[in-house]
C-alpha cells in the first residue's frame, strides 16, 4: 500500500517520511514471515538514545510472543525498497493494539536513525483505522499529537558501574539501599544463609513465580493477566531464550536453601527490564524482593547492563531504587475525527473524577469494566 506525495518538514536532524507516491511504502507480515537480512536490521536500528534498546523491541521478543499470540504482526516502512522502520503490532479488525496487550512496557517504532513515519501514513500503510497506546516512549515523536495521558516508567542507572549508582544513590538522599542491607544482614542471622542465583533453568521456580504472582493478584484483586494460556506459554518461552543480545533471566533469592524471592527479566547487550516479581510473603518483614533487586543489580552491572527498567507503576520500590524516569504516554491514534474528539472527551472526563471526591466510590464499577475489555482483548 502506497502513500501519498513525499513531503519534508524542516525538523533537524529527525526527517518526517510523511508521504510518497513511489518511493515510499508499509508492508505488513506476521512476524515469522521476517527475513534473516530484515531481522538484523531491526536490531541495528536499537539504540540507547531514544530507549529502543529495551528488550520489548527487540525482534527476539516480537517473534516469541507471535508464537502464542496470533494478532501479532509487524508494518515494515520502506524507502526506496529498503526497510527504514519496523511498527510491531496487534491487529484486531481494523483496530490496533498494543503488543501483547499488557504484558508490553514499552512501544513505539524502530527506525533508523533520522527517521520518523507520519503517524497517520503509518496507519494507512498497515490497513487500520486506529491504534491504542498505553506504553509509548514519550518522547518519541510519531505519537506526540496523539498522547492523553504521559507517566513515569522508573530506571536504574548503572552506567558508571554498581558502586556509582549505589554513591548517587545516597547523595540524593535515599537510604532505601542501607536499609535494604540491614534486612540483609537481619535475614541471614535470623533464619540462615542467603544464596543469589543470576539466571535459575529449574522450571518448578518457574512455576513458583506464576503461583505467587496469581496469589498477589487475588489479595490485591486486581487484574490477573496470567490466567490466559498464551500469556504463560510467552513467558515459558523467553525464559529459556540464551542468546548474545537477548535473554530471559529467572533470578532467584534463597536463604537457607528456601526460594524467599524470584523475578523474571529479560535482558539485551545493554538493557535488563524487570517484568515479573514475586516473594514468599512469609517473609515479606525482611523485604526479599528488595535484596533480591539489589543483587541483581550488583550482577547486571557487572554483566555490562547499562540500565534497568522498573516499568511504570506506583510500587514503592520503584521510586525509591530509581536513578530517573523514561516516560511514557497513553493514547490513541484515529483516522476518524468523531471517534477521536469522543475518545478525548472520554479521557478528560476520566482525570476530571479522578481528581474529585467521585474518585474513590467509581474505583469498583470502573474496575469491572476494565476487566471485562481486558478479559475479551486478551482472548481475541
Amino acid at each position: 500500500m502506497f502513500f501519498g506525495k513525499k513531503q519534508w518538514v524542516a525538523l533537524d536532524p529527525i526527517r518526517f517520511l510523511v508521504n510518497s507516491e513511489t518511493s515510499m511504502n508499509v508492508q505488513v507480515v506476521h512476524p515469522q514471515e521476517l527475513t534473516a537480512e530484515q531481522i538484523n536490521l531491526w536490531s541495528g536500528m536499537m539504540n540507547s538514545r531514544d530507549f529502543t534498546d529495551s528488550p520489548f523491541f527487540h525482534p527476539e521478543y516480537v517473534l516469541t510472543l507471535s508464537r502464542f499470540r496470533e494478532p501479532v504482526r509487524v508494518g515494515i516502512v520502506k524507502e526506496n525498497g529498503r526497510p527504514v522502520a519496523f511498527f510491531p503490532f496487534e491487529r484486531h479488525g481494523k483496530s490496533g493494539r498494543p503488543l501483547g496487550f499488557k504484558l508490553c512496557d514499552f512501544q513505539g517504532v524502530i527506525r533508523s536513525p533520522g527517521t520518523v513515519v507520519d503517524a497517520r501514513a503509518l496507519l494507512v500503510g498497515c490497513g487500520l483505522t486506529s491504534w491504542e497506546f498505553d506504553h509509548v516512549v514519550a518522547s518519541h515523536p510519531e505519537f506526540l499529537a496523539w498522547h492523553l495521558r504521559v507517566e513515569d516508567s522508573p530506571y536504574l542507572d548503572l552506567s558508571q558501574g554498581f558502586d556509582a549508582y549505589v554513591a548517587q544513590h545516597k547523595k540524593a538522599g535515599h537510604k532505601s539501599i542501607s536499609r535494604t542491607n540491614q534486612k540483609r544482614r537481619k535475614m541471614e542471622r535470623e533464619i540462615g544463609p542467603i544464596r543469589f542465583a543470576w539466571h535459575s533453568t529449574d522450571r518448578a521456580v518457574f512455576e513458583t513465580l506464576l503461583e505467587w504472582q496469581s496469589d498477589q493478584r487475588r489479595r490485591t484483586g486486581t487484574f490477573d493477566i496470567l490466567q490466559f494460556d498464551w500469556v504463560v506459554q510467552t513467558l515459558d518461552a523467553i525464559r529459556q531464550i540464551e542468546g548474545d543480545d537477548f535473554s530471559g533471566v529467572l533470578s532467584t533469592l534463597h536463604v537457607n536453601d528456601s526460594l524467599a524471592a524470584v523475578f523474571l527479566s529479560m535482558t539485551t547487550q545493554t538493557d535488563l527490564h524487570q517484568w515479573f516479581s514475586a516473594y514468599n510473603v512469609a517473609l515479606g518483614r525482611y523485604s526479599p524482593g528488595n535484596i533480591l533487586h539489589l543483587a541483581m543489580a550488583r550482577a547486571a552491572a557487572e554483566r555490562g547492563i547499562l540500565r534497568i527498567d522498573l516499568g511504570r507503576g506506583k510500587e514503592p520500590y520503584k521510586k525509591s531504587f530509581g536513578s530517573g524516569n523514561i516516560f511514557v504516554a497513553e493514547g490513541a491514534v484515529d483516522l476518524n475525527p468523531l471517534r477521536h474528539g469522543v475518545r478525548t472527551g472520554w479521557y478528560r472526563t476520566c482525570e476530571k473524577i479522578r481528581n474529585s471526591r467521585l474518585h474513590g466510590p467509581l474505583q469498583a464499577p470502573k474496575r469491572i469494566v476494565r476487566g471485562l475489555i481486558k478479559r475479551k482483548l486478551m482472548r481475541s
